[in-house]
């Protein structure tokens, strides 16, 4: 009775093993034949592309860069392909690319900011903070960015940084600025001893000296320059290298400021 019991009761464990097999093969050929309906339904076709976050690239210019066109699948689209394609561009420091079911695809883009412009030849260089050419332009007048003076450069590639002690002065001043800051000036300039001098859009220069201190400096700046205009005087220069003890000069007398010496240093001479 033992064997036959044992026997007769393993053909059914048997059975039901098959039976849980084909389930499980019925299982997938299912599901692979609903994921290949998803990834050929036209209920998933692309509808609508949203651009966030683009201030000097327009949102079809970001689309282009995408390279992709409505009525793809969305489920199709190759989000981390886009990524890598919209980063190739110098514009952009960062992209998330994202689907929104049934047919919206997201595109957030951070872009670099431009701070001042680089003669090249006979183009300007568009370069951030950190010297990375952004674009190169033949017309910048109405970009609002200040030109760079004293430094040289014989040429520039888009997205290769260019560097240099004179240039990264230049280019820290730049951003202090800040976007209005920068509207207010023509052009940042650096000497042989790497001391900065600017000259506004009315062409007043005005003397930062070395390239620290640029908050105090630049805050110093923006300050002096709203009081001039308000009271609408004619000043010679703006002098704010030492920013507790900013100074203007007077026509008639001294077209630039003497040799910068550090007021609080020259008050204590002659102490104990």
């Amino acid at each position: 009775m033992g064997p036959d019991r044992h026997g007769s009761g393993g053909r059914p464990g048997r059975v039901l093993g098959s039976r849980r097999i084909l389930g499980l093969l019925s299982l997938i050929l299912v599901a692979g034949g609903g994921l290949g309906f998803f990834l050929s339904s036209s209920a998933f076709g692309l509808s609508e592309i949203v651009v966030i976050g683009s201030a000097h690239l327009t949102s079809s210019e970001v689309v282009r860069l995408c390279e992709v066109s409505l009525g793809m699948n969305l489920l199709k689209i190759p989000t981390q392909k886009i990524r890598e394609r919209l980063l190739a561009d110098p514009r952009l420091s960062d992209a998330v690319v994202s689907r929104k079911l049934p047919g919206r695809l997201v595109v957030q883009v951070t872009e670099r900011v431009g701070v001042a412009l680089l003669p090249c030849q006979e183009q300007f260089a568009e370069l951030d903070s950190s010297g990375l050419p952004l674009e190169l332009h033949s017309y910048v007048g109405a970009l609002g960015l200040p030109i760079i003076t004293g430094v040289t450069e014989a040429g520039v590639t888009l997205g290769v940084r260019v560097s240099g002690d004179k240039l990264t002065a230049i280019l820290g001043c730049a951003a202090a600025l800040g976007p209005d800051g920068r509207r207010l000036v023509a052009e940042i300039h650096v000497d042989d001893q790497n001391e900065l001098r600017l000259y506004t859009r009315e062409g007043i220069p005005v003397y930062f000296g070395p390239p620290t201190g640029l908050e105090a400096k630049v805050e110093a700046f923006l300050g002096v320059l709203a009081d001039v205009r308000a009271a609408k005087l004619d000043v010679t220069y703006v002098d704010v290298r030492y920013p507790r003890y900013p100074a203007v000069g007077a026509p008639g007398g001294a077209e630039a400021p003497s040799p910068w010496i550090d007021p609080d240093v020259f008050s204590t001479l002659g102490e104990p």
